[in-house]
């Protein structure tokens, strides 16, 4: 009998859901980043009813703007749909982040996906950040201590 390749036509009818952060971000505790989902419909069929949901552990995280869950009523063959949210490191040191899960249907058909994940977190504690950010502080304090009388009372 003829593979199931064989009946196939066109693209194959596939949902990849991608969770990441920028390479830009900045992981500090106390400091906001983004979280990107990226959905794409790689298969020539539109992906109805679309639903990412996250969960972001309290524990580790707080809210600071846009929801975890999204509904996309339809996505296009061969398009993509991106949402963000931001979110505040509340401890430091390395966190895992769960992945993401799309429901979905295609063609009347439901289905799931599970994203990929941005792995496991490194978060810089506050102070750590500071330190390593906050430049000569002290010799610019011992500077202006040094020369101070020199404005004060001049040559």
């Amino acid at each position: 009998g003829a593979s199931e390749e064989e009946n196939v036509t066109g693209a194959p009818n596939l949902v990849l859901a991608r969770k990441y952060i920028p390479s830009s971000a900045i992981l500090v505790e106390g400091k906001p980043f983004t979280l990107i989902y990226q959905i794409h419909n790689l298969g020539d069929t539109p992906a109805t009813d679309l639903i990412v949901k996250d969960e972001i552990d309290p524990k580790l995280f707080s809210l600071s703007r846009g929801e975890p869950t999204a509904r996309i009523n339809e996505l296009a063959p061969h398009s993509q749909h991106s949402h963000n949210i931001t979110i505040v490191p509340i401890v430091s040191g390395i966190v895992q982040v769960d992945r993401a899960v799309v429901d979905y249907s295609i063609a009347g058909e439901s289905k799931r996906m599970i994203s990929s994940s941005p792995g496991p977190l490194d978060i810089t504690s506050a102070g750590a950040y500071l330190r390593a950010t906050s430049y000569y502080i002290k010799e610019w304090f011992l500077f202006f201590l040094v020369t101070l009388p020199f404005v004060i009372v001049p040559g």
